[in-house]
């Protein structure tokens, strides 16, 4: 009788054909171990295996048939479905391919298969040796695997195999071995050794930046920072617009609390990479450390935001039975919560408290109660990839200003429901309605361009090296650039100044046509008598006169002063404008005298007729201003540039009525910010320039002593995560609340909620940085079953994960008590015995990786806190089981091996 079974492995060997028959062959021994896989009977074993990987360079399947007893055969199968014989080269790139999925799956919680098995990738220096050496000559072609999410453009230091290089090392706190083994090589690789196919010797000028931005970064996070300035210098001198580059010095500066150079150097960074997320995340960051939470709120809005693409599972037939044999012998003094029954698909959880307090809910009862629970119905934890990251920053901001703060902020820099509702002109918001004798500055800057439109502008602008900070204004953010603007308004002066000298000229020229106008009109009144003129005056105003107030009731409330200061500034244009007019009405015309409302029907129609006629009349109706003594023509020199043609006038008067329906709506507007603020950010001052107008000015803002800017439309996403801030706040106060009246109460509290909400509150609290509780939650999820994430998150605490976050905790907040200090031996014991039980639980679910795995990665670090000394005297004094400390046992002796910091003491 036959029976097929599969299995999922990571981290087997895949170099040779050799090795992989030595895991099938492994298999084998292990059914004679009790229990086996089918259970107690031996009576199974092993005839023939294959073992199938993926190469993700070629995108090939790499398979292997082994026979017991017999041969091996490998071969691998394109995705056409042709079979072709495996080189060495093919060979080497499926050993990296298996490697990587090995350390950047290494999290058992982050990433889980079904029937999925994990083995130590690698088992001493010298399997490291070998695997440093094939990750070596396939650096350079890692950009073919892709990159994460939060990665737009894959370069050499940006991709899968960089980033699962840096994690191997960074987990463990080798940061001298990952620079000096790799990254200094590759970094200052001599012509003609191992090296990119684009990098020739044209190019290469003895560092390659992309390289060295990552060997910097690993030596500031190994305390070298002479090393790492000397690197970056070295670096930038070569390519100054690296993108990577100024992004590790910003962060360097950053970290030193030199905020205002770390600003321009993060200028640049989002100057030459606008598409890159982290660039505009690093800015942000900055202005957040800096207080400035206008422009990080700004900035935040500008970010670009990519699709989270999640991990691939893999496709396999569905099973027609799951066996999971349990290991007795280690699982008989740790109740994992869980009862199995081979029969199912997969482990039922059970109440272990249940048979002892009366209070403890049954598993029905938790079940009934989750799914109508509002917490785990949360939708901040389903984040991931750059909205986490942009939600993080939100959440940053609120733990420094508090909620009221951040909506006031909110509403200064962004347009409002109400306010864009409000906006006089229907179909453009706000923050688009300016005043007249604004609009020259406005066409000066790049706001009334589309996004797009400005970033290409400003990425045709910039040449690498000029040492400008980004114009973060062209590239779709809330931040100008100072040289940038000025610029962009030296150009706008110049253009201005053109057009002012042509005027001039124009208005001489009619100047001079309406003095010999002027003079004829004079002398046709000088033969008419007073009485006449009046009269003739005065009956046209009187037709004329119903049309001002109709007019005037059509206006927005909301922009009555503006326009009102529109009509004043018309007048002078008006008066001068149709004096030729009124000259040919004064002529002795019989006919004109007899009937002088039949004018109007004689003149020609000018081009927008109902705003000529509101001239014509305004202009009646102050006549009697007009002087007809010889000081005429210094009232025109005195009017200056205020006299133009009356076709002119109409045309203007047309162009600035704003009473058009159907202009679109516009796209988010592009802030205009200066480099600095010469006082505190959030300084709400208002334009004094406005105050004579009824113009809302709300819809400005004024950052410091910085000019006034228009709002911003928010972006759909961020005002999604500003709510799902909100959310996780009404929770986590009602969480506080009822917390509070039951112990005032004296009440019980464990089993106030389920232990899926309980973990929901834990991972609640971290995300609104307060730990302390947080810690509180995950040990009453613990109170009631065992749980791997709470004590994951325990392990992270107990080892110094949030020792920033625990502190700045203390500072800000009354009554949270001072955090553990990590020295102390209560600190140590507690981590342990975290280490213990999640050590239990990977072996219950076959989680044989020593490194990488979380569990030792808390383990590094206490080897770092206290030595390996004292934690392996600590693991002794706790007298576990054999089993069980032969677990824990492998994550000492790999600090030892590895000689990670704190292995010599």
């Amino acid at each position: 009788m036959y029976i097929g079974s599969y299995h999922h492995v990571l981290g087997v060997d895949t170099s040779s054909s050799a090795s992989l028959a030595a895991y099938i062959n492994s298999l084998q021994y292990s059914l004679s171990e009790s229990p086996g896989w089918f259970g107690a009977s031996n009576g199974w074993k092993i005839t023939s295996g294959t073992y199938c990987s993926y190469n993700a360079f070629s995108n090939v399947d790499l398979r292997v048939q082994i026979k017991i007893p017999g041969g091996v055969d490998a071969y691998i199968v394109t995705v056409l479905g042709e079979r072709k014989e495996v080189t060495d080269e093919l060979w080497r790139e499926c050993q990296v391919s298996s490697l990587l999925r090995a350390i950047l799956l290494s999290d058992s919680l982050a990433y889980g298969v079904t029937g999925l098995r994990r083995v130590t990738p690698v088992n001493g220096p010298r399997d490291e040796s070998k695997v440093i050496e094939a990750l070596m000559q396939q650096f350079w072609n890692g950009w073919s695997l892709g990159s994460n999410a939060e990665t737009q453009m894959i370069s050499t230091a940006r991709n899968f195999l960089a980033d699962g290089i840096k994690k191997y090392f960074s987990d463990a706190g080798r940061y001298a071995d990952f620079a000096a083994e790799i990254l200094a090589p590759l970094a200052y690789a001599p012509l003609g050794g191992q090296q990119s196919p684009a990098r020739t010797s044209m190019d290469f000028k003895g560092v390659d930046p992309e390289v060295a931005s990552m060997l910097a970064e690993c030596y500031l996070e190994g305390d070298e920072e002479v090393q790492a300035v000397r690197v970056m210098n070295q670096a930038l001198k070569v390519k100054p617009s690296c993108y990577p580059l100024l992004h590790i010095q910003s962060e360097f500066l950053r970290r030193k609390k030199h905020l205002d150079s770390a600003l321009t150097i993060a200028r640049m960074a989002v100057k030459y990479a606008p598409s890159e997320f982290h660039a505009w995340a690093k800015l942000a960051e900055i202005y957040i450390d800096s207080r400035d939470f206008k422009r990080a709120l700004l900035t935040l809005n500008a970010c670009p935001m990519y699709t989270f693409v999640g991990r691939d599972m893999p496709r396999v037939p569905p099973p027609r039975r799951i066996n999971y044999p349990v290991k007795s012998d280690i699982l008989s003094d740790y109740n994992l919560g869980e009862s199995f029954d081979n029969s199912t698909h997969g482990p039922v959880p059970s109440n272990t408290r249940a048979s002892i307090d009366s209070d403890a809910p049954g598993y029905a009862e938790e079940m009934a109660q989750n799914e109508s629970s509002d917490i785990l119905r949360l939708s901040a934890p389903t984040l991931n990839g750059t909205f986490a990251h942009a939600y993080r920053f939100l959440a940053s901001i609120f733990g420094v200003v508090g909620w009221d703060e951040l909506l006031m902020l909110r509403s200064q820099v962004f347009v409002m429901e109400e306010e864009y509702r409000n906006s006089a002109v229907p179909g453009v918001a706000v923050d688009d309605e300016v005043e007249e004798d604004e609009q020259g500055q406005v066409d000066g800057d790049d706001d009334h361009l589309p996004l797009s439109a400005v970033r290409e502008r400003a990425l045709s602008e910039c040449t690498p090296g000029d040492g400008r900070g980004p114009d973060v204004e062209a590239n779709g953010e809330a931040v100008a650039d100072a040289g940038t603007n000025g610029q962009l308004e030296t150009e706008a002066k110049a253009q201005q100044s053109q057009e002012t000298q042509e005027t001039r000229e124009s208005q001489e020229n009619q100047e001079t046509r309406d003095t010999e106008q002027v003079q004829q009109t004079q002398e046709a009144l000088s033969e008419r008598s007073e009485p006449e003129a009046l009269a003739e005056e005065a009956e046209p105003a009187k037709v004329e006169a119903p049309v001002q107030p109709s007019k005037g009731k059509k206006k927005n409330k909301k922009n009555k002063g503006k326009k009102a200061q529109q009509k004043e500034d018309a007048k002078p244009d008006e008066a001068s404008e149709n004096e030729p007019d009124q000259a040919d009405e004064a002529k002795p015309d019989q006919a004109s005298e007899a009937k002088p409302e039949d004018t109007d029907e004689d003149k020609p129609v000018q081009p927008n007729g109902d705003a000529a006629e509101e001239t014509i009349a305004s202009l009646r109706e102050k006549m009697d201003e007009v002087s007809l003594s010889d000081n005429e023509g210094d009232k025109e020199n005195g009017s200056g540039e205020e006299n133009a043609p009356a076709d002119s006038a109409v045309v203007a008067a047309s162009e600035v009525a704003p009473e058009s329906p159907y202009e679109p709506v516009s796209a988010p507007q592009i802030a205009v910010l200066e480099a600095k603020d010469k006082e505190p950010a959030g300084a709400d001052n208002m334009d004094s320039a406005d105050t004579a107008t009824d113009r809302d000015d709300e819809s400005q803002i004024r950052l410091g002593d910085s000019k006034v800017v228009r709002k911003r439309l928010c972006e759909r996403w961020l005002d999604n995560l500003i709510m799902m801030l909100f959310e996780d706040l009404r929770a986590y106060t009602a969480w506080r609340s009822r917390m509070h009246n039951l112990r005032a109460t004296g009440q019980q509290v464990t089993y106030t909620y389920t232990q899926a909400e309980w973990e929901a509150l834990g991972e609640l609290a971290l995300r609104l940085h307060r730990p302390s509780e947080a810690k509180e939650a995950f040990e009453y999820a613990l109170a009631i079953r065992f749980s791997a994430r709470a004590w994951m998150r325990l392990l992270e605490m107990y080892v110094g994960k949030h020792a920033a976050a625990q502190k700045e905790e203390h500072l800000r907040y009354e009554g949270v008590p001072p955090p553990l200090p990590l020295s102390s031996n209560d600190s140590l014991m507690m981590a342990l015995d975290a280490v213990v039980w999640l050590s239990v639980y990977n072996d219950r679910w076959y989680n044989n990786m020593v490194y990488p795995n979380p569990v030792c990665e808390g383990v590094v670090r206490l080897v770092k806190i206290h030595g390996l000394s004292k934690v392996r005297n600590s693991l002794v004094s706790m007298n576990l089981k054999v089993p069980v400390f032969n677990i824990v046992k492998g994550y000492l002796e790999f600090a030892e091996k590895f000689d990670v910091t704190g292995a010599k003491w």
